[in-house]
């Protein structure tokens, strides 16, 4: 049975309207912008052929794709469509008292369970890929320093950018909505970082949730990274 021309001509502005009303949502945009930066992360090719060697052995166009896609586009997100400061969004000290305490108890933890884990075959396989920064230690403190800034990224947008928007409108529910996409961003890696990744996600959403500051988790998140690399290559 058709609908009447008039009542046809009443339902199509109304859905419009909808529609107009899903993309003017912020959190909608979040949704769509983040998934599309997480795509474009996950499955980005391998090389960029117009930087030189030695910054693609050093993962710079890695890095650099990372800053791009989690921090200067939701940066701009921030500013232009929810209309917030970076430090809204988590890029503040907090207290420090507070942070040390959340440094103490999880890097208590995970820095002793990456010691055990270095040894074994997956992780070894897995980092084990970067032997050239044992007879090139310029490159490799470039290197770890490209770590930084990619975890530096990455914190701004979990534990920053999605868990801050987030928990404004979900509360402290924002810590499981940003675990899930960060899990999955782990795929691919050896199983067991797959599981720890769960936890990670979790406890460092917690830390940044209760201080409203990413520095704490992106510190300890770069340094475990820092551990495992520097155990494999070197202490093998």
């Amino acid at each position: 049975m058709s609908m009447p021309p008039e009542q046809t001509d009443r339902a199509q502005p109304a859905a419009d309207r909808s529609i107009i009303g899903v993309l003017r949502d912020p959190i909608s945009i979040i949704a769509i912008v983040s998934s599309a930066m997480l795509l474009i992360v996950y499955y980005h090719g391998s090389d960029i052929r117009f930087i030189p060697d030695w910054a693609q052995r050093a993962r710079l166009n890695w890095f650099g794709l990372n800053f791009l896609c989690l921090f200067i586009v939701p940066a701009l997100i921030t500013k232009f469509v929810l209309k917030r400061t970076l430090a809204d969004m988590g890029l503040r000290g907090g207290d420090w008292r507070v942070q040390l305490k959340y440094a103490a108890l999880f890097g208590g933890v995970t820095i002793p369970a990456i010691l055990i884990a270095s040894r074994l075959g997956d992780f070894q396989g897995y980092y084990g890929r970067y032997t050239w920064a044992r007879t090139d230690i310029p490159l490799f403190i470039v290197f770890m320093i490209g770590w930084a800034v990619y975890f530096f990224s990455w914190e701004f947008f979990f534990r920053g950018f999605l868990l801050q928007a987030l928990g404004e409108r979900f509360g402290s529910v924002a810590i499981a909505l940003q675990t899930l996409p960060f899990v999955m961003m782990h795929f691919g890696k050896p199983e067991v970082e797959n599981w720890a990744a769960i936890l990670a996600g979790v406890a460092l959403g917690w830390w940044g949730w209760r201080t409203r500051s990413f520095i704490g988790p992106w510190l300890l998140h770069w340094l475990c990274s820092a551990v495992m690399i520097v155990s494999v290559l070197f202490w093998s």
